[in-house]
């Protein structure tokens, strides 16, 4: 593929651990990495999305009880393509992000062509079983993640919204059983290509695809925040399938430009 005349910018979170940790961004990363498409990291801190995102453009992504929007990461900035009014393209939301990646750089296509319907079924399947149930576990230790200000942010932010985060998840033991049914209901999807060639590792057996970005991103993301202990757990589950999809990830997709 030939290099675009200018690079595109991925809006990401740091962290104290100089990891980057977002399981969406990771989604839109491995993407970028995968089409080969150059680009660059911009690191927002978590109490600073709102004001960037407005500064260059970006929607609003997440509803909020209280009527009010909530901005996120990533956010992406084209400037190879420019908009109606002739300014770079700025997408947020990594499932739109993706789709204009694939629609703009169509080389590597990450979504195959028939497939955005299911791409999109599979994400959402992911969510309702795999980040619904993790998040209160890993939720009351991203503090140490984070800057002071942006951990004072992200205090205030969530327990506004959840409630005191100690309380999230109350019964953690309940908590990780729960995780567990999750990815018990995602071993049995994978199972039907069976396993042949790593097929119960990949969502498209032979290649790797955005529905295999959106599993792996939340491993990633638990394996930043969790200690040793419980991603070990976790990794060894479901004959330890999550330990060899972790393992079977090629570290081109996991470049950080």
């Amino acid at each position: 593929m030939s290099n675009p005349p200018n690079l595109i910018t991925l809006y990401d979170i740091p962290t104290t651990k100089a990891e980057t940790w977002s399981p969406n961004v990771w989604k839109v990363r491995m993407a970028l990495n995968y089409k080969r498409i150059p680009y660059q990291t911009e690191w927002v801190e978590l109490s600073d999305i709102s004001e960037v995102a407005k500064e260059i453009g970006a929607k609003p992504t997440t509803p909020l009880p209280d009527g009010t929007m909530l901005w996120t990461c990533p956010m992406l900035m084209d400037p190879n393509h420019l908009d109606s009014e002739g300014k770079p393209t700025v997408l947020s939301d990594s499932n739109i992000i993706v789709a204009y990646l694939d629609e703009m750089y169509p080389e590597r296509k990450v979504i195959p062509e028939g497939t955005a319907a299911l791409h999109g079924a599979w994400t959402r399947f992911i969510g309702q079983n795999v980040a619904m149930h993790l998040f209160p576990i890993v939720a009351p230790f991203y503090s140490p993640l984070l800057s002071e200000r942006s951990n004072e942010y992200y205090i205030r932010a969530r327990e506004k919204r959840f409630g005191p985060l100690n309380q999230i998840c109350p019964d953690v033991e309940k908590g990780w059983a729960q995780v567990r049914a999750g990815l018990d209901k995602v071993a049995a999807v994978l199972d039907a290509n069976g396993n042949g060639e790593g097929g119960d590792l990949r969502v498209i057996p032979g290649r790797d695809s955005y529905a295999d970005f959106a599993l792996v991103g939340f491993f990633l993301w638990a394996s930043v925040v969790l200690g040793k202990e419980d991603m070990d757990r976790l990794k060894s589950w479901n004959g330890g399938r999550w330990g060899k999809l972790l393992e079977s990830v090629d570290a081109s997709l996991l470049r950080i430009d």
